[in-house]
């Protein structure tokens, strides 16, 4: 059921739905659920949201409206119950040390829950705008927008050249597909062993059959990003090939 509904952005929304207790326990960071966003007789296929946060009964997800289904879920009215498949995935490994954060518009929504279940030494957020970057309390955090209506003018790489990344012990990093790759090339060797990047793909079925979200993988073979994923390990990925299949 939706318990909560919210426009924290111009077109970016959150939702709080109540689960079960046994659902809450397998929401670890970095998963996801496929949510049937309309049940009339000509439904929208299941949409896949990363889990943003989890609290002791409900989970929250945080989406913006780019097409049909994201649209109908919008104008679903809190108190309306919905299906939903999860948590699906592979989720982030929660190693021990100080983390770096890494993300790009609405590659931070999955940030809330992983940040509260590691130490977070810095989190870096940027976006096109103001208008598309999501807020984090209560953790460390810089922001850049392209426009520089919010933090620094530039990209997100502009701030990383300031980092002193020997002083993370691990790095989560979820964005675009060119913002991943060019952030992970300008990363010393020893840092790269230590990303775990958030991949997005379109998704058909979220079980891995449709083979619709495959990801070129370093071993010229492909990865399924629902089910080898969505967390995987950036050197895990061909960068050049995913990014030229997106161009």
């Amino acid at each position: 059921m939706i318990a909560e509904k919210e426009e924290i952005l111009p077109g970016i929304f959150r939702f709080e739905f109540e689960v079960s207790e046994g659902f809450l326990r397998k929401a670890e960071p970095g998963r996801f659920v496929q949510v049937e966003v309309s049940s009339g007789p000509f439904p929208v296929t299941r949409r896949p949201f990363t889990i943003s946060s989890r609290s002791t009964d409900s989970i929250e997800i945080i989406f913006e409206v780019v097409g049909r289904g994201t649209k109908t879920l919008a104008e679903t009215d809190e108190g309306q119950s919905l299906r939903m498949l999860g948590p699906l995935g592979h989720g982030y490994k929660l190693n021990s040390g100080e983390w770096l954060l890494i993300g790009g518009g609405l590659g931070a929504a999955g940030f809330p829950g992983l940040a509260a279940s590691i130490d977070c030494g810095l989190m870096i957020l940027g976006a096109a705008t103001k208008n598309r970057l999501l807020t984090i309390d209560g953790i460390k955090t810089r922001a850049i927008t392209e426009d520089g209506s919010s933090g620094m003018k530039g990209l997100v790489t502009d701030l990383l050249k300031t980092v002193l990344w020997d002083s993370f012990s691990n790095i989560a990093l979820c964005g675009p597909i060119a913002m991943m790759k060019a952030v992970i090339e300008m990363m010393p060797v020893e840092s790269r062993t230590v990303t775990q990047v958030s991949a997005e793909a379109r998704m058909g079925c979220g079980w891995g059959a449709c083979e619709g979200c495959s990801i070129p993988g370093a071993d010229g073979g492909y990865l399924k990003c629902c089910t080898d994923g969505p967390v995987l390990p950036a050197l895990a990925v061909n960068w050049d090939l995913w990014e030229g299949i997106h161009r």
